[in-house]
């Protein structure tokens, strides 16, 4: 899979561009707040249907306006494909091949990138909130049934909730909506559980070429309820879960457990990598979890995704660099932002590298 146009029309600080892109490495050169970032993030945008940086979209509009769009041609292994995203105050139009997509689980696959930015390092100590944000960011890239089904359960959880703030509660119509969730709960467990071990397992050993050590990765998933492989196990536990919060839920008008209180937790040798992992550790363990993403993604859907790597480049030795390059295949696209070009261009590559200079949301190349 590789970009090989894109346009962006009153997106964060760009006007109007169009770029066209070659396989191999594309370094973009600026000072800070030129537009480096802006730019990587609307290639993750077309991947993810949201940003990185923002929950809220309208962030995204130029200061000015009332609307934005990106578009692209995505060239795929037999074929290319357009695919555009216009974002206005009543909400977001996605598109392909100029067909519009009423389904974000329709749409998101079409084109797969994956980003290490500067605010990964926070990952580890994040609240559960945003490492969840996480897990289902970087699922939903391979499973189109992961994110109609997270669309469900959303849609069932604020419906819960709702109904758990009115002045009567009828018990008969609460089990209902509580019938319903745990289904689609059910099925996102049970995808984020075996999600992450497929991921630790590609994080162990691409952490070990990374590091160079044999220190002991895993990721404890903290499920609202033991998991079991079994799913008739699993769904009797769900249910015991929630007759028990049931009066509480009612008391504090909310649902008090499920799959939106989870938490995932990352530890080096059984210890809470947040507490004990060096900065040098931690960097190495979020690189091996992206490369392992990389990976993934290739062995599911038969491309290989787009890698933005924003200002991070840089601050790895030059042990971590080449071995990142290394564990990549030459087919992975790659882009990296830097403000400092000196020990980036002195590396060999073994592919093609295109420099762009970025100033005030414009882009030429070097």
């Amino acid at each position: 899979m590789r970009l090989e146009t894109l346009r962006l029309h009153n997106f964060r600080n760009y006007a109007d561009v169009h770029i066209q892109f070659s396989e191999g490495i594309h370094i973009l050169i600026g000072k800070n707040a030129q537009g480096k970032t802006n730019l990587l993030e609307s290639v993750l945008y077309l991947s993810t249907t949201r940003s990185h940086r923002t929950n809220d979209d309208k962030d995204l509009i130029k200061e000015g306006e009332d609307a934005f769009f990106i578009k692209a041609i995505v060239q795929k292994e037999h074929k290319k494909e357009e695919i555009r995203i216009a974002v206005n105050e009543k909400g977001k139009n996605l598109f392909l091949y100029q067909n519009p997509i009423h389904r974000v689980s329709d749409f998101i696959g079409e084109f797969n990138s994956v980003i290490f930015c500067p605010d990964d390092m926070n990952l580890f100590q994040a609240s559960p909130r945003v490492k969840r944000r996480f897990v289902d960011m970087e699922l939903s890239k391979i499973s189109k049934n992961y994110v109609s089904t997270l669309y469900v359960a959303t849609r069932l959880l604020k419906e819960r909730n709702a109904y758990l703030k009115q002045d009567k509660i009828d018990t008969s119509y609460l089990d209902v909506l509580t019938s319903q969730l745990i289904d689609v709960s059910l099925i996102i467990i049970k995808q984020r559980y075996y999600f992450l071990q497929e991921l630790l397992k590609k994080c162990r050993s691409f952490y070990q070429k990374l590091s160079n050590d044999h220190t002991d990765i895993s990721i404890r998933y903290l499920s609202c309820v033991p998991f079991h492989e079994d799913e008739n196990l699993l769904k009797e536990e769900l249910v015991k879960r929630f007759n028990k919060t049931k009066e509480r839920d009612i008391l504090l008008r909310q649902t008090t457990t499920g799959i939106h209180k989870e938490d995932f937790i990352f530890e080096m040798n059984d210890k809470d990598l947040s507490s004990f992992a060096s900065q040098g550790q931690k960097r190495s363990v979020l690189l091996a979890l992206k490369i392992g993403m990389i990976h993934m993604i290739h062995e599911i859907t038969h491309e290989y995704p787009v890698l933005l790597l924003d200002d991070v480049f840089s601050e790895l030795d030059s042990f971590r660099r080449r071995e990142l390059l290394n564990s990549l295949p030459k087919e992975v696209q790659i882009f990296i932002s830097t403000t400092d070009i000196t020990e980036i261009k002195n590396m060999k590559y073994d592919r093609s590298v295109t420099l762009w200079n970025v100033t005030d949301g414009k882009i030429e190349r070097c």
